[in-house]
């Protein structure tokens, strides 16, 4: 008798661990079926259509405008103690800017106004 109640557990456990494994089987199977339910009701894209998307929804394309250079300014000339001597004010154009190693070239053309004689201390 208890040989037989053994095996009667033994293939209750067998039998509980079968329908485990068959319901798990079961649901992965619902799940792959859902997926591919999915994949069939969305509406097929081609590469036109996707192309297309993609070309809606890009940005505007950046433009980066450089202004031209201007070509008038002016120019102080300040001496030690910080006092403005000389003004220049017209046409500047730089021809060197010493990034090239060789000396600053600044050509002027306009007009240039004395404020103070340099070294004069008395004027301030």
């Amino acid at each position: 008798m208890r040989r037989r109640r053994r095996e009667n557990q033994i293939l209750k456990g067998l039998i509980r661990a079968a329908v485990a494994v068959a319901i798990c089987i079961a649901g992965l199977i619902l799940f792959f079926v859902f997926v591919w339910w999915q994949a069939q009701q969305a509406e097929p894209t081609t590469d036109e259509e996707v192309a297309a998307l993609m070309q809606r929804q890009q940005a505007e394309p950046l433009v980066i405008g450089t202004p031209e250079p201007a070509t008038e300014g002016s120019i102080r000339v300040y001496d030690y103690d910080g006092c403005c001597i000389y003004a220049y004010y017209g046409e500047i154009k730089i021809n060197s800017d010493g990034r090239d190693g060789k000396q600053i070239d600044i050509e002027c053309a306009g007009y240039l106004e004395g404020y103070q004689q340099h070294g004069d201390t008395k004027a301030r």
